[in-house]
């Protein structure tokens, strides 16, 4: 309870600290399949907003594995494939890019442990991520005139993340839907482990049978990195076991 104080705390205060918030609506599909038990393997598409609902942010797909270590313990592992909107930017030199798509390839591996008390789910989720960015050439244009110049070259880059996760559900009896919340601490593993971004959220995910389910979420994030803006966002998913 004294790490789940410690974080609450901690995501209020970076809360305060906002910068300019951007706003945008997040949707998912996901199908999962048990394959023995214990061992699940599972497949997500992703699209993303920003700007409000003016500008694609990013899409994306997904694959992974997952394992029950023991009943309080799983680990999982997935790839991603990234296709990001990158919004238009100013060169040193007073040119500019205007917006294109980046692709990015990212791995991962986690650890979930969970602990039940009466009607709570308390679970805490150990993710690291690499990201990296292939190099490609952008167009790039005279800031003054407009004229086309050389194209700009953007080399490779890898990122590695810790995010450490803390949620907790409620189960209400006899009710299809489970509020839960959580708060998401990234550190930049490339950078002394140092604190780069804050997420909170608040949703509910509401079971429609055994094999179906949704889930509505709201979602705040306090900075924005190579990939996401920061701000508000409504989330939906939907998910389909078998």
């Amino acid at each position: 309870m004294y790490l789940t104080g410690c974080l609450l705390l901690l995501c209020m205060a970076e809360t305060t600290r906002a910068q300019s918030d951007d706003f945008g609506i997040w949707t998912s599909a996901e199908v999962k399949k048990k394959l023995f038990p214990g061992f699940d393997a599972s497949l997500e598409g992703e699209f993303r907003t920003r700007d409000g609902l003016q500008t694609v942010e990013r899409w994306s797909g997904s694959a992974g594995v997952s394992y029950k270590v023991f009943r309080w313990l799983k680990a999982s592992a997935g790839y991603t494939f990234i296709n990001y909107y990158h919004p238009m930017e100013t060169t040193k030199k007073g040119n500019y890019i205007p917006e294109y798509w980046q692709a990015k390839h990212r791995v991962q591996l986690s650890l979930t442990g969970k602990v039940d008390w009466r009607r709570f789910t308390f679970s805490l989720r150990e993710r690291w991520q690499y990201t990296y960015r292939p190099s490609q050439s952008v167009a790039k244009y005279d800031g003054d005139d407009g004229s086309a110049k050389n194209d700009e070259y953007i080399s490779g880059k890898g990122k590695n993340v810790l995010r450490s996760r803390l949620q907790i559900e409620y189960n209400i009896r006899k009710c299809a839907f489970t509020p839960y919340t959580s708060c998401e601490l990234s550190h930049s593993l490339n950078d002394n482990a140092a604190f780069e971004k804050l997420r909170w959220t608040l949703g509910t995910e509401w079971k429609l049978s055994k094999k179906y389910s949704l889930d509505f979420y709201y979602l705040y994030q306090n900075k924005a990195d190579d990939d996401e803006a920061n701000g508000h966002v409504v989330g939906a998913g939907y998910s389909f076991k078998f």
